[in-house]
C-alpha cells in the first residue's frame, strides 16, 4: 500500500489527479462514482525532464552545500556555482545526476552535474571568476545549471 501511496504523490506533485481503488471498482471510480481514495493535484504539470530526473534516477553522487548556496537553489532557484560547496562524495561523471544536500545531510535538489567528481575538490568553495582566471573559461560554468535542476520535497 506504501508503493502506491508513494506513487499517488509523485502523479499529483506533477499535476496528475489519482485515484487509488481495487481492480474490481476501477470502473465505477472511472465513472465518478464514489470509490477508492481521490488524491487531487498539488501542483502544476513540471517538464517530463524534470520529472525523470526528481523519480526515475539514481544520484552517484552527494554534494554539500553551505546555507547560502542552499538559499540561492532553493529559494531563488539558481544555479549551483562551486563557491558554495562544501564537500562532496560519490564517484561520478560529467552529466551524472547528483543529490545536493543542507548541511545535516537533508537532500534538498537533484540536479546533472557538470564536472566529474576528480575535477571538483580543487574548484569546492572558490569563485567561478577565479577559477576562469586561473584555469581558464571551461572552469567558468556552473556545477549544476538550474535548467538541470530539480527541487526535492523537504
Amino acid at each position: 500500500m506504501q508503493t502506491k501511496v508513494e506513487a499517488a504523490r509523485i502523479a499529483t506533485i506533477a499535476g496528475i489527479a489519482t485515484i487509488l481503488t481495487s481492480a474490481d471498482q476501477a470502473g465505477e471510480a472511472l465513472a465518478g462514482q464514489d470509490v477508492g481514495t481521490f488524491f487531487a493535484p498539488t501542483g502544476s504539470r513540471r517538464a517530463t525532464r524534470l520529472l525523470w530526473l526528481a523519480h526515475a534516477t539514481n544520484p552517484l553522487g552527494r554534494l554539500t552545500l553551505d546555507a547560502g548556496a542552499v538559499t540561492a537553489v532553493v529559494e531563488r532557484r539558481m544555479s549551483l556555482l562551486p563557491a558554495g560547496i562544501l564537500a562532496l562524495d560519490g564517484d561520478f561523471g560529467a552529466g551524472d545526476p547528483v543529490d545536493l544536500c543542507d548541511e545535516n545531510g537533508s537532500v534538498v535538489a537533484r540536479g546533472l552535474i557538470n564536472y566529474a567528481s576528480k575535477e571538483l575538490p580543487g574548484l569546492l568553495g572558490r569563485s567561478t571568476r577565479d577559477l576562469a582566471r586561473e584555469l581558464g573559461s571551461a572552469y567558468e560554468r556552473e556545477v549544476v545549471h538550474r535548467d538541470d535542476l530539480v527541487l526535492m520535497r523537504r
